[in-house]
């Protein structure tokens, strides 16, 4: 009676014949999709996080006039205060803008939430107009943090982007958001590749690197000998041309010879 490991070899040796090595080929139409769709380690996980919140929080800063212009659009998911908040922000931006003194806008300097009155901190070595212009971004950047920090608490990104798309005021990105989209999406892209795809990736652009030269070449000499073939028809027609110009002529002579023979 044969053992039960001696029953389990040949079919641990045949399981193993029929095991093919995988080789990853990637298709030359989808040289650019990584085989996985999902991110494998936490780090790169995060570091796509921090990707989607920078391009979020960017976008939702170059919606802030459109909501301010538009507020009754909002008025049903963006709370009192939060609206408050935004109207304050779109006020500094503008004394800013139009260089308004800071004393201007201290009744909304009182409301920010910032932890010191940054006029307090003034370098005295500055100008005061200096002094003022830094106090300005201290501000707005805490200003713009706050406005941020509680429109993506109440989770109303999403919300603010459908009424604007759908009411075709959703402003047009400007080149660093492109940029931004752009660099987020390539990371994405490397994150998925697999070193197997990388490398396969590597060799099919070098393969086409090399077939693309040699169509290059091909293409090259076929135009010269076009160029040489029409060159050597024109040549043959400019010739048959001179023929038939030079034999009409000689007939119109032998004709008219004959005519004066005939009269005379």
């Amino acid at each position: 009676m044969m053992s039960s490991s001696s029953l389990a070899a040949p079919l641990n040796k045949t399981r193993t014949a029929d095991v093919k090595p995988i080789r990853l080929q990637l298709d030359p139409m989808r040289l650019h999709e990584p085989a996985r769709s999902k991110l494998s380690t936490v780090e790169t996980q995060r570091i796509m996080v921090v990707f989607d919140d920078l391009v979020q929080k960017m976008e939702l800063i170059e919606m802030l006039p459109v909501i301010v212009s538009h507020a009754d659009l909002f008025k049903n998911i963006i709370d009192t205060e939060t609206m408050n908040e935004i109207y304050r922000h779109e006020e500094l931006k503008q004394a800013y803008e139009t260089n308004s003194s800071i004393r201007t806008i201290s009744n909304i300097i009182e409301k920010l939430p910032q932890l010191e009155n940054y006029t307090r901190r003034f370098d005295k070595s500055l100008s005061y107009n200096a002094n003022e212009k830094i106090a300005y971004h201290y501000y707005i950047q805490q200003s713009i943090r706050n406005v941020l920090r509680r429109l993506l608490q109440h989770n109303r990104f999403d919300a603010v982007k459908h009424i604007l798309k759908n009411n075709n005021l959703l402003p047009p990105p400007k080149d660093l958001m492109r940029v931004l989209k752009m660099l987020r999406d390539s990371a994405m892209e490397r994150f998925l590749t697999t070193p197997l795809e990388e490398r396969e990736k590597v060799d099919q652009m070098k393969n086409l690197s090399i077939r693309l030269s040699s169509n290059e070449a091909v293409i090259a000499k076929l135009e010269k000998e076009l160029n040489d073939a029409v060159a050597e028809r024109d040549a043959e027609v400019s010739q048959t041309l001179v023929i038939f110009f030079f034999l009409n002529f000689f007939f119109v002579i032998e004709s008219s010879h004959l005519l004066r023979i005939q009269y005379h």
